[in-house]
């Protein structure tokens, strides 16, 4: 059975909590604070935080998160009529969903004039623009990104990202294997793109070794708020 990787967006009201159902789950907090209850725990994510959640969660407060959710690719991969109000972007991906797998969240911040060398990566992900513009090469394919909009990397095509602006951001989350573990998804295109800087930043949010199997055992992220120097 394979995978499908969705990404959902929340406006949340302090009165009326979001319920969701048990499911793997990236939250990131795009304003906060947002209040992330499990039923016996409670999580209070302030702006620019990202955790892991496996179990159903109740979200609440003033502000906005975007949810990046794994789960086995069981129905439409556009969900339900209420996952429809709530979807920005959803795909199904080629892998077991009975097999582990890395899951891996960072932010990649594009300081001004930054351009990246032409690359590829080892695995997909999802990514969402926090904040400013991008021009992006994806492929054959040349658009403009801006604050909010989100889009699909398979790995293999190669990308540009090019910022428009004087500081942009995105969120990104991966779905890799697990040998990827601590390891660059990071692949230049040709030598001549090897040599050339990075041009961005970027802040690990975690990565674990997940299965979707027994993720509540298993959803305690390996790290937090440290530097990705791997990729």
């Amino acid at each position: 059975m394979p995978i499908r990787f969705a990404l959902m967006e929340d406006v949340l009201d302090e009165a009326n909590p979001k319920r969701l159902p048990a499911c793997l789950r990236v939250v990131y907090a795009r304003t906060g604070p947002v209040r992330a209850s499990t039923g016996s725990d409670l999580t209070v994510l302030q702006t620019g935080d990202c955790r892991l959640f496996a179990a159903p969660l109740a979200l609440a407060g003033p502000g906005e998160c975007w949810s990046f959710e794994v789960s086995p690719a069981t129905g439409p991969v556009d969900g339900s009529s209420e996952e429809q109000a709530r979807l920005i972007f959803a795909t199904t991906l080629d892998r077991d969903a009975d097999q582990p797998f890395l899951l891996r969240a960072d932010r990649v911040d594009f300081p001004p004039g930054a351009v990246t060398p032409r690359h590829g990566h080892k695995g997909p992900g999802i990514r969402r623009l926090i904040e400013g513009r991008l021009l992006a090469e994806i492929g054959d394919d040349v658009f403009r990104l801006d604050a909010g909009d989100a889009w699909f990397e398979a790995g293999p095509d190669p990308v540009v990202g090019r910022t428009l602006a004087p500081h942009s951001a995105f969120v990104r989350v991966m779905v890799l294997c697990p040998s990827l573990f601590g390891e660059p998804t990071f692949i230049p295109w040709s030598p001549e793109d090897a040599i050339k800087p990075r041009g961005t930043d970027r802040t690990l949010f975690f990565e674990t070794k997940v299965s979707l199997q027994s993720s509540r055992r298993n959803s305690r992220p390996s790290a937090a708020g440290s530097l990705l120097t791997t990729g």
